[in-house]
């Protein structure tokens, strides 16, 4: 499913000071503990539980063949995590989507079947919602998206948030193409101390879920200075 949403304010709390996080790619035995941070970073957030559905051993499950399906089939996909060297757990990720060149894509409507009724219609609602604002403002032409971040709440103020925003926007300015994100209102300063600026302000707020985030931009660099490289680890 479409959808980026930033993380909770960050906070650091008895962590050494000399903690190393470590930014690599996400592996296939990597979901089922990813899965685990996603949803303890995001169990407050509305439009999280609406369009991922709720913290069950079952939907996890679901929401692990969706991504995993998506990683293999979608080139455009790149899941990035950060694993605290000392104990060799992850602590964050993003999913980013890369665009260098676009091609048209077919756009199903969502289904949000873990819910019913009202509950249902709402996330049906604000996900097709969110679909329709994206295909406006970034079909159609090369970027970069920030799909979805997160982090443990044990690792919040660390600077996780910074070191993925960093990689992405890094990847967008070789490419020369700008970057995107629906940024939380937790989220906001992280994305606008990285250059980006807001797009729309969006806020729905429905019986069961509310939508509260702003579609932000950071514009792409016209030009690159030669003579350096990125190592994609």
């Amino acid at each position: 499913m479409p959808h980026s949403v930033s993380p909770p304010n960050e906070s650091c709390v008895d962590k050494p000071p000399k903690m190393k996080l470590v930014l690599s790619r996400v592996e296939e035995k990597d979901w089922d503990e990813l899965l685990e941070v996603e949803y303890e970073a995001f169990k407050s957030v509305d439009i999280h539980q609406a369009l991922f559905g709720p913290n069950t051993k079952e939907n996890r499950k679901l929401v692990k063949e969706h991504f995993m399906a998506d990683s293999k089939s979608d080139i455009s996909d790149c899941w990035m995590k950060l694993v605290d060297e000392t104990t060799g757990r992850i602590v964050s990720a993003a999913q980013w989507k890369i665009y260098p060149s676009w091609t048209e894509k077919k756009v199903e409507p969502f289904q949000a079947p873990f819910y019913e009724g009202k509950q249902r219609t709402d996330a049906e609602h604000l996900a097709n919602d969110f679909i329709a604002r994206r295909q406006k403002y970034q079909y159609g032409s090369p970027h970069v998206l920030l799909y979805i971040l997160f982090t443990h709440p044990d690792y919040q103020r660390c600077g996780a948030g910074s070191i993925h925003v960093k990689w992405g926007t890094d990847l967008a300015d070789r490419l020369l193409v700008p970057t995107w994100v629906e940024a939380s209102p937790d989220g906001h300063h992280l994305y606008e101390s990285n250059g980006f600026r807001d797009v729309e302000k969006v806020y729905i707020q429905t019986e069961s879920w509310l939508a509260d985030y702003t579609i932000m931009k950071r514009p792409p660099k016209t030009s690159f200075e030669a003579g350096r490289s990125i190592v994609l680890s």
